[in-house]
């Protein structure tokens, strides 16, 4: 297990999704796109800016993403307006009660931005709570975007701004992910899809194929096999499948990566069971 893991991640357009109200809010959408052209006078990587006043509009704008992606656009997303535990507010042009797309629907739509874009989305979560999009999240589909930071409270708009800035400081002028995650205050989350995967697969061993839960396992396995009045050849043949069925699958974890992170992780598979089994990480 790296120490450090590895996103991968490439990016050419960063497109700021703002969905602020244009007269109660600080703008802060159309001062962080100017802070990004400022960074980027050669255009490189492209900056756009999408202000988004319905529902219908925030979907357009993730569709046409989508179709960039597929032709070769890696993009990180900004989306940049309020939110809560239910969900991301539509707030732009819009008047209470402000229309709320859940944080489901959210995620189920970036992961089809991830995938066309071979698994290179990025997505800055200028929202206050908008770490909740994490909430949605399993290694059973594939991966939703290979970074996400939001705040995990509420924070001011003028925290929120600051944070962006110095984050794409990092990303823009010296590309070092880890760095610019790392620079985020603490009242921010980071989420690598590299490690969710590692982390949970890890979790999934350590009930299932180690010590006492192994034992359990084959037991249960058995049970459920085996009649009671079954010969002990019977019993003894059985046991030692599930057995066998219990240790650490190397083929069945990479039937789940490929699902997830068909793009491949920096880690191998002995070294997450190591991770697993002791709680270290090895050498």
């Amino acid at each position: 297990m790296p120490s450090r893991f590895v996103s991968h991640i490439a990016n050419s357009t960063i497109e700021i999704i703002d969905c602020l109200h244009a007269e109660r809010d600080l703008q802060a959408g159309i001062s962080i796109c100017n802070h990004l052209r400022d960074l980027t006078p050669e255009g490189v990587p492209r900056i756009r800016r999408h202000s988004i006043e319905s529902e219908d509009a925030l979907w357009a704008c993730l569709d046409e993403i989508e179709n960039d992606c597929v032709r070769g656009w890696k993009a990180i997303v900004h989306l940049e307006g309020h939110a809560c535990k239910a969900g991301f507010e539509l707030r732009r042009g819009i008047e209470p009660p402000y229309p709320i797309v859940p944080w489901g629907a959210l995620v189920d739509r970036f992961r089809h931005i991830n995938v066309a874009s071979q698994f290179n989305l990025g997505v800055f979560l200028a929202a206050c709570e908008g770490i909740e999009a994490l909430r949605p999240m399993t290694i059973k589909k594939s991966a939703p975007y290979m970074f996400l930071a939001g705040p995990n409270v509420v924070v001011s708009a003028g925290v929120m701004k600051v944070a962006a800035e110095r984050f794409y400081d990092i990303i823009v002028t010296a590309p070092d992910l880890g760095r610019a995650l790392a620079s985020l205050p603490a009242e921010f989350s980071t989420f690598l899809a590299e490690r969710f995967f590692a982390t949970t697969y890890a979790r999934v061993l350590k009930a299932q194929s180690f010590g006492r839960n192994r034992r359990e396992r084959v037991d249960s396995l058995v049970n459920m096999v085996v009649p009671d009045n079954a010969p002990l050849e019977q019993v003894r043949s059985v046991r030692e499948m599930a057995r066998v069925f219990a240790r650490p699958d190397r083929e069945r974890y990479e039937a789940v990566q490929q699902n997830y992170l068909p793009a491949g992780v920096s880690f191998m598979f002995d070294d997450l069971v190591e991770f697993a089994r002791t709680g270290r990480v090895p050498n």
